[in-house]
C-alpha cells in the first residue's frame, strides 16, 4: 500500500506498507492508522522544511548585517587610521628607520583591509553561485585569443571576487572589447593583461602591434571611458614607448 506524504503545497514523498505474499489484505482500522500517520508524517515534514527554511533566512540576515558593519564601520574607521599613518609617515622623514617601520604598517593595514574585504564576500557568497568573476575573465580572454597566433600573458591579482556586481559587469565588457580590439587591429603577436584589485580595480592590456586605427581608437575610447564614467572611473589609452597600444582602465571600490 502506498500512501502519499502530501502537504499543502506539494508531496514530500510516499508511505510504502508492505504485506508478505501470503498475508491477509489489510483491515479497514490499519488502513486508518496507516492513512493517520501519514499525514502526522506528511505535517511533520513540512513543519521541518519551514524551520529549516526560516534559520536559513536568520542566518543570511545576519550575514549581510555583519557585511554591512564590517564595510560601514571597521573598513571606514581602518582607512581613517591609514590616512593618519600616511599623514605621519610624512613627517617622520627625518628618521629614515621610522618612516620604514611605519610604511611597512601601512602595507599590513592595507592587507587588513583586503582581508576584511575577501571576508565580507564570502559573507555573500551562496554555494549555488555560478563561475567566479576571476574564471569569467579568464574564459572570455581565451574565447577571444585561442584560435589567435598571439602569445597572451594574463596575471589576475588580489581577490577579484569582492568586486561589486554592478562594477563586474563593466569590467567583463571591458576586458572583451578590449582584448577584441587588440585582435582585430593590432597586427601584433604578443599581448599582456594584467587585472588586479587593491583600493581600485584595474584592467590593463598591452600589445605590440602598430596600434588601432583612429577611427575605431576613438570609438573604443568612448565606450570604455563611457563604463568608467558609469562606475566613477577612468580610461587612458596610449602608446607605449616599445609601439603597440596600452589601454588602462581603473574605477576605485567602495
Amino acid at each position: 500500500m502506498a500512501l502519499p506524504l502530501r502537504g499543502r503545497e506539494s508531496t514530500a514523498g510516499v508511505l510504502l506498507l508492505i504485506r508478505t505474499p501470503a498475508g491477509a489484505d489489510f483491515a479497514s482500522h490499519q488502513l486508518e492508522i496507516a492513512a493517520s500517520f501519514a499525514d502526522q508524517a506528511a505535517l511533520a515534514l513540512e513543519h521541518a522544511e519551514t524551520r529549516a527554511t526560516m534559520n536559513e533566512m536568520t542566518m543570511l540576515a545576519d550575514r549581510d548585517r555583519i557585511a554591512r558593519d564590517l564595510h560601514d564601520h571597521v573598513i571606514q574607521r581602518l582607512f581613517a587610521v591609514g590616512l593618519s599613518m600616511q599623514s605621519t609617515h610624512r613627517r617622520a622623514a627625518k628618521s629614515p628607520q621610522v618612516a620604514v617601520r611605519i610604511s611597512d604598517h601601512i602595507d599590513q593595514l592595507h592587507n587588513v583591509i583586503q582581508d576584511i574585504r575577501t571576508a565580507i564576500f564570502d559573507l555573500h557568497t551562496v554555494a549555488t553561485q555560478g563561475p567566479s568573476l576571476r574564471a569569467e575573465l579568464r574564459e572570455t580572454i581565451a574565447e577571444l585569443t585561442d584560435e589567435t597566433p598571439f602569445q597572451v600573458s594574463v596575471r589576475i591579482s588580489g581577490p577579484l571576487d569582492v568586486v561589486p556586481t554592478d562594477i563586474a559587469e563593466h569590467a567583463r565588457a571591458v576586458v572583451r572589447e578590449a582584448v577584441s580590439n587588440t585582435v582585430r587591429h593590432s597586427q601584433g603577436s604578443e599581448v599582456e593583461i594584467l587585472i588586479s584589485v587593491d583600493d581600485d580595480l584595474t584592467i590593463e592590456i598591452t600589445d605590440n602591434g602598430i596600434g588601432i586605427p583612429h577611427d575605431a581608437h576613438q570609438r573604443g575610447l568612448r565606450n570604455l571611458a563611457a563604463r568608467a564614467k558609469a562606475v566613477g572611473g577612468q580610461v587612458d589609452i596610449s602608446t607605449p614607448a616599445p609601439g603597440g597600444t596600452r589601454v588602462h582602465w581603473s574605477v576605485p571600490l567602495p
